[in-house]
């Protein structure tokens, strides 16, 4: 992975070759790319920011071997439950009979809701710095979220956002503390880069889906029994997003999954050991 140009630079090339299109299914207009080659189709689902470009460097990394769909959520998706209706939808309009879920933080609790509701869709899963959606981990998320989401609503759509940006730039680098000085730098451009044309409603949009995680229903370890030795579990530690408990509640889910160890650069770490992940993950799809 090159950190050593600008990141805009590399989203300006990326975006260059890799042409975006627009789809309305069944009332869902969705953004998404369709690229690579392949029989095999790997679904990429992305973390909270909501930006699937972030993902570059995993599609120019796998796209020779494996064709890639990965998208926006829609607006018109205001829970989890409508967004795997919707993903469902989008790759039968695609012709897509199934894929393997790929998705990191947030858009690993997208491919559990997904997974269990659309199994004959679901070919496997990659899940990386996330958590289970277990009973345990979604009363922890309640208590973590339900007092704070009034007043969080509350300054996302009244306070001007430009003055939120600084604050949320040094949010995102907090998950960057156990990094070489060059990958902080490359992560800080990442992030400022983000900001210049990231939206409030993006920002309520995501917000709105992370916050409903805590009203699903819990899920269970039978209901992934159908993917037994097809799921990946990436699970860095020093993840300050999750807690080891969490990601244990998510290793007790996935019935004989495949645990990779050795990654300690905590949350971030999707984003600047790109070469490690992108391993691991053509070892896993070969296997599938």
């Amino acid at each position: 992975m090159d950190i050593s140009r600008p990141y805009g630079e590399l989203v300006k090339d990326f975006l260059n070759t890799h042409k975006y299109q627009e789809a309305d299914v069944n009332g869902t207009h969705f953004h998404y790319l369709l690229c690579g080659k392949g029989t095999t189709t790997l679904v990429l689902l992305v973390g909270g920011m909501g930006l699937s470009y972030m993902y570059m460097p995993y599609i120019k990394a796998l796209e020779a071997d494996y064709r890639i769909l990965t998208f926006e959520y829609p607006y018109v998706c205001t829970d989890n439950r409508k967004l795997a209706d919707g993903i469902s939808a989008l790759l039968r309009f695609l012709n897509i009979d199934s894929g393997i879920l790929i998705g990191s933080s947030y858009g690993g609790y997208v491919a559990q809701i997904f997974a269990r509701k659309y199994k004959e869709q679901t070919a496997g899963m990659c899940l990386f710095s996330t958590a289970g959606l277990s009973e345990k981990t979604i009363s922890q998320l309640k208590a973590r979220y339900e007092k704070i989401a009034p007043k969080l609503f509350w300054v996302l759509k009244h306070v001007p956002y430009s003055w939120l940006k600084p604050s949320m730039i040094r949010m995102c680098m907090r998950h960057a503390e156990n990094v070489s000085k060059e990958e902080y730098a490359y992560i800080k451009d990442m992030f400022r880069y983000i900001y210049i044309d990231y939206t409030r409603e993006l920002d309520i949009h995501m917000t709105e889906l992370l916050f409903d995680l805590t009203n699903q229903t819990p899920c269970t370890a039978d209901e992934f029994e159908y993917l037994k030795d097809r799921v990946l579990l990436i699970l860095p530690e020093n993840d300050d997003s999750f807690t080891p408990e969490m990601q244990q509640d998510l290793t007790d889910l996935m019935p004989e999954c495949t645990i990779v160890e050795g990654i300690d650069s905590g949350h971030i770490s999707t984003m600047i050991e790109v070469d490690r992940y992108v391993e691991e993950i053509k070892r896993f799809a070969e296997s599938v």
